[in-house]
């Protein structure tokens, strides 16, 4: 299950403020809504704060008006300040926001709509690396786990 996702240029996201008693998502086109949704513990965990800061940066970018590419990586630097601003602790979220940004730059030399395009695949493909991650450590542990065993989980 994937707690956030990209769904017709809108990230969406569970509030895990809500869970276990309600099930609520968070839709928004808005890289702000991200960071807040960071900062007040709406998405939890570091694979989840990581793949949130990189849907927000992909955010920043689908929003962007800028005309030149530096001022396309200009305004990616300050969304990506914002969205670091929200858990300063968080190395998921440092780790997404500088491999996003790095990939910016590494492109800088194409325009602003390519660099929009390649910013969204870069943040779906941290996604998917991370779900991937998180199933092989369920697959792991499940080899570990037997039937009327207890776990605490903390």
């Amino acid at each position: 299950m994937r707690t956030i996702e990209w769904k017709n240029g809108k990230v969406v996201l569970i509030d895990q403020t809500l869970l276990p008693l309600q099930e609520v998502y968070i839709e928004t086109t808005d890289y702000l809504k991200i960071a807040e949704a960071i900062k007040k513990l709406g998405v939890r965990g570091a694979p989840a704060i990581g793949v949130a800061a990189a849907y927000g940066l992909a955010l920043a970018a689908q929003q962007s008006k800028a005309t030149s590419t530096q001022e396309f990586l200009d305004e990616m630097a300050k969304a990506a300040e914002v969205l670091g601003s929200t858990r300063p602790t968080a190395v998921n979220l440092f780790w997404a926001l500088n491999r996003m940004m790095a990939k910016a730059k590494a492109n800088s030399y194409l325009s602003v709509s390519r660099l929009k395009r390649i910013l969204k695949e870069e943040a779906d493909q941290i996604a998917n690396e991370e779900l991937s991650m998180s199933q092989l450590m369920g697959s792991y542990g499940a080899e570990l786990i037997e039937d009327g065993d207890s776990i605490l989980h903390h």
